[in-house]
């Protein structure tokens, strides 16, 4: 069952919708501007002082203090250091916009751009009596976020009884802002049904282009979790008590890019899947993070397995420990580095994407024969099979232009490597619609 889906607006509807993202928007705009220019003028936290608080991934005053002592910038590094606040949320002011001025007709297009303003509140306190609108964007922002896996990209709840259980998990998310105890069992709660209806959609409602999106904004949020779950185990390593040239380097080199640079994903894929630019790419994205994913974990582990057994068998043997164990650790990575991944490579194209796997193997076949083979009789029929074998199509004609001469080898090679172009061709647009 599917369903033709309309989330464009007309007038009056249209100017109305355009009137309150703007508000709206200025109204986290100018909260967001204060709240950062606020806490810009204030100190970063003491994080040696006894009583004060802060997470594994806060940067603080020694550490500034540090960075000064081995002769870098204050000024720079405090600009950095405060940068996992502003450049993300710059990039969802600059994408929101994007897409205002080009989709704005589109509801569920604007309703996405307004969540990217809205959202640009969170975390944002030092606003003085603004405090109460703060609060009121920032569950705006909530109730559009509890909404979406519900109705996008097509606007429409299915199944159906999807939209009674919307109010109350929005109702209980504004209880859990008051009642924070109560956000893991909300979250459950909300994730459930949530994650219920984006695959009965998914799987039984949308069409191809509307299972790309959903691809791409759902991928776009759990990228940026998983991408992000790493680093915060590992500034555990490095706790904000303890300020040591290693924390330092760590923070400013490791965590803030990556921090920045997975947060800016959600803006990015939300801009992609409503313009449906190069759209398709997902797959090869979602492939290509798989096989690093699993392949950075393997050579992580080797590389810490290898240095831990070889400097305990070292040390046993001389009473010492020695720097060679870390040479020779990671020249061992960089031979394995090609040979695993080609390994993984494999495995997760049989695994997860068995008709890629196969028409990959199928061509690289093909272009054996097109390297063997010179008879172009064989070749063609060999290219029909293939065609066949791949796609299944009802009927294939293959055309060739006619000679009256029989082709000269050189002659058969280009005729080869022009028929193996276009089997290229058609395998790669095979998943296309």
């Amino acid at each position: 069952m599917t369903f033709e889906s309309n989330t464009t607006l007309r007038p009056p509807w249209l100017n109305v919708a355009r009137a309150a993202w703007i508000a709206l928007s200025l109204s986290a705009l100018i909260v967001f501007t204060i709240g950062t220019f606020n806490q810009l003028q204030g100190p970063l936290p003491s994080c040696t002082t006894p009583g004060t608080e802060c997470g594994p991934w806060s940067i603080s005053q020694e550490d500034i203090q540090l960075g000064q002592q081995l002769g870098m910038s204050g000024q720079l590094l405090f600009l950095i250091a405060t940068a996992v606040l502003w450049v993300p949320r710059l990039g969802y002011i600059f994408v929101a916009g994007i897409i205002f001025w080009r989709k704005s007709d589109d509801w569920m297009a604007l309703a996405l751009s307004l969540l990217l303003t809205l959202g640009i509140t969170e975390g944002i306190t030092d606003v003085g009596v603004l405090l109460p609108l703060q609060s009121t964007v920032y569950a705006l922002s909530i109730a559009l976020f509890v909404l979406l896996p519900f109705v996008f990209p097509n606007g429409r709840f299915v199944p159906r009884w999807m939209r009674w259980l919307v109010l109350p998990i929005w109702l209980a998310w504004l209880a859990s802002m008051v009642w924070t105890q109560l956000l893991g069992l909300v979250s459950l709660i909300w994730f459930v049904p949530a994650a219920y209806a984006v695959v009965h959609r998914y799987r039984r409602v949308f069409n191809a282009v509307e299972q790309q999106q959903t691809k791409w904004v759902m991928g776009g949020l759990l990228s940026s979790f998983v991408a992000f779950v790493p680093i915060l185990f590992s500034s555990f390593v490095f706790p904000p008590t303890q300020s040591t040239p290693d924390r330092l380097a760590f923070m400013f080199l490791v965590y803030v890019p990556v921090y920045v640079g997975v947060s800016l994903l959600v803006p990015i894929c939300i801009g992609v899947a409503i313009f449906r630019y190069r759209m398709w790419d997902i797959d090869v994205i979602v492939r290509k993070t798989l096989v690093y994913s699993v392949l950075t974990g393997a050579l992580a582990l080797t590389y810490f397995g290898s240095v831990v057994i070889l400097q305990g068998l070292f040390t046993a043997i001389t009473s010492q420990q020695s720097p060679v164990v870390l040479v020779l650790s990671t020249l061992a990575i960089a031979a394995l580095f090609f040979p695993l991944r080609n390994r993984v490579q494999d495995f997760i194209d049989r695994r997860f994407y068995r008709k890629k796997y196969d028409a990959a193997k199928t061509l690289a076949d093909f272009a054996a024969t097109c390297r063997d083979e010179t008879d172009l009789d064989r070749l063609t029929a060999r290219l029909v099979e293939v065609v066949q074998e791949t796609m299944q199509p009802e009927s294939v004609t293959l055309w060739l232009k006619d000679s009256n001469a029989k082709p000269a080898p050189s002659a058969s090679s280009r005729q080869a490597l022009s028929l193996m172009c276009s089997l290229r061709s058609l395998l790669s647009s095979k998943r296309r619609p």
